[in-house]
């Protein structure tokens, strides 16, 4: 990225829980984005960030589901298809030890790889994405079932949904409090939220220091521990469980994630690459999962 046109679209940030008065210490360094955490409740977030305009734009863009950035955006994630279904049917199944199938709400649905898994489960799915260009790919499949935009805009109906899951989503939303306002609106009494999202408490992000494969930057702006996610969620919903999340992912995804190469690599590289993907497994990538009631 071009820092120095970025600077002009940075702001600064505070904690959401507690405000800029307790202060903040750095945690990572990555000019001109700094990772930080609140010095009372120990959240962990991006400040400076870009602007909330300046990222929305970043996610419209067809090249960020395609990018050859390495660790920037979703390289290779139309490609994974098989893979991410996996991951998410294994979500639902934790999901469903709390509820029957019903109606589910996708935020951040991308290209609707949830909804596939959801759908063989037996939910009415649907989902929501702020980026055009990932919204029409969906649309060929599941058609007005996927909505454009933002949940604190879009008119869902109050009480609509039994169940509303934030896969990889909750650590790009810029503000996390009017956020969760908009999801219980639309819950049933009783419904479920589930979220995954990465955890800076998590042993794969200690050992790894600045090279965690969740500093996705500037895309992940808040990284939510079990305690700081239990504290965010405690008033308006009560908390089922909070555990370790992984994926299913081919060698060759988890070879790139770990060294940040490209997703356009060349010569023996690339025929490396091509062997490690005929293979996947199941593995912790530092996440965590939360599956919490509506009070």
């Amino acid at each position: 990225m071009n820092t120095s046109r970025t600077h002009i679209h940075l702001e600064m940030a505070a904690c959401p829980l507690c405000g800029p008065e307790p202060g903040t210490t750095i945690r990572e360094n990555f000019d001109p984005f700094r990772v930080v955490t609140c010095n009372n409740c120990g959240l962990v977030f991006l400040s400076p960030r870009l602007t909330e305009k300046a990222i929305l734009k970043l996610y419209s863009d067809e090249k960020y589901y395609v990018s050859e950035v390495a660790g920037q955006g979703y390289d290779e994630y139309l490609e994974v298809r098989p893979n991410w279904i996996r991951t998410f049917t294994r979500r639902l199944d934790q999901i469903g030890k709390y509820q029957k199938p019903g109606k589910a709400l996708d935020i951040g649905c991308g290209p609707g790889f949830f909804l596939e898994a959801a759908q063989a489960k037996g939910y009415e799915a649907h989902g929501l994405d702020p980026s055009d260009y990932i919204v029409k790919v969906a649309r060929e499949k599941f058609g007005d079932r996927i909505r454009h935009g933002v949940i604190e805009k879009v008119d869902y109906a109050a009480d609509e949904f039994d169940l509303v899951v934030a896969m990889d989503t909750f650590e790009h939303i810029y503000h996390p409090l009017k956020w969760l306002e908009a999801v219980r609106r639309i819950v049933k009494p009783g419904g479920l939220i589930a979220m995954t999202t990465p955890n800076p408490a998590s042993f794969l992000s200690k050992i790894s220091g600045r090279n965690w494969v969740s500093y996705k930057l500037p895309e992940h702006v808040f990284y939510w521990s079990p305690f700081t996610i239990r504290r965010v969620l405690e008033k308006d919903w009560e908390v089922l469980e909070i555990n370790r999340a992984g994926q299913y992912a081919t060698l060759g995804f988890l070879f790139r994630r770990l060294f940040r190469i490209n997703s356009a690599p060349g010569g023996l590289l690339k025929s490396l690459l091509t062997f490690l993907n005929k293979f996947s497994l199941y593995s912790d990538n530092g996440s965590l999962t939360v599956i919490a009631r509506k009070k």
